[in-house]
């Protein structure tokens, strides 16, 4: 259904079942799945796919130009997964680069004002609320939560469950599992996330032993993931493990100063 004040291109394709309500703008080259739902004023443009069960709120634009001063016109797409929900004037740009993408995954909740920039890549089950940003090329894995006003710089990677405190501004990687403060440090592990996931309580001990060892042992920051991975047995530390040992352009985030010495990762030589 289809308001009579909305504008569609008719080479725009949409399931019959979409719903899509006053004041829509929803340009060519875009295809929405079954199930859909826009509200009101929703503008959805370039080369943009969305997924069936999609929830899109009012002011939401996806798909719009990058705000990246290389991007010069190349087609370029921007893909959001099924049943993800969009709030109130969220925005996710497509990508620069000639066939590259910003991708959202699956049921992710994306609350009001949030913002994803351009080549950004967001697991499953991500929770964005209200106020959050990614800028460009960060990569955010499975069931991460930001609190309200959560900021990722350029190129961050932020592992699975992890957590990033409200108002924190996150500057380098993010382990998996870890929980960030409102000043953008590790400051212990996601415990709360952990309990949801059902993360086997051996494994979750094992998490804590391998974060004190990152973080609480004033260790260096390479031998710190030596000695973590050399007594590893559970699969989720080993995933942390793997995160740690995986190129980095930004770096490991380290703990509040106040904790202690820390030295942190060596960034990797290719740079920002």
């Amino acid at each position: 259904m289809i308001h009579p004040t909305a504008i569609v291109d008719r080479r725009a394709e949409l399931h019959e079942t979409v719903i899509v309500g006053p004041f829509c703008v929803i340009d060519a080259d875009v295809r929405i799945g079954a199930g859909c739902r826009l509200y009101q004023n929703v503008y959805v443009t370039g080369h943009t796919v969305i997924g069936e069960g999609c929830e899109l709120h009012p002011g939401v634009i996806v798909g719009h130009l990058p705000q990246d001063v290389k991007f010069k016109g190349e087609v370029s797409y921007c893909r959001i997964g099924a049943r993800t929900v969009i709030r109130e004037y969220a925005t996710i740009h497509r990508a620069t680069g000639e066939q590259e993408s910003t991708e959202v995954g699956d049921d992710c909740f994306l609350l009001g004002g949030i913002h994803i920039g351009h080549n950004c890549e967001v697991g499953n089950r991500v929770t964005m609320v209200n106020g959050s940003k990614l800028a460009g090329h960060c990569r955010v894995a499975d069931r991460v939560t930001f609190g309200a006003d959560g900021m990722a710089h350029q190129f961050v990677r932020i592992g699975e469950l992890a957590m990033i405190g409200a108002g924190g501004p996150v500057a380098m990687d993010v382990p998996p599992f870890m929980l960030t403060d409102h000043d953008g440090f590790v400051a212990g592990l996601n415990a709360v996330g952990l309990r949801r996931a059902d993360v086997p309580r051996e494994e979750a001990l094992e998490l804590r032993t391998i974060f004190r060892t990152l973080y609480r042992e004033g260790l260096p920051f390479r031998e710190a993931v030596v000695r973590a991975a050399e007594g590893v047995r559970g699969e989720a530390g080993r995933r942390l493990v793997a995160f740690l040992q995986a190129p980095s352009r930004r770096g490991i985030l380290g703990p509040p100063r106040k904790t202690g010495p820390w030295i942190g990762s060596e960034r990797d030589s290719e740079g920002d």
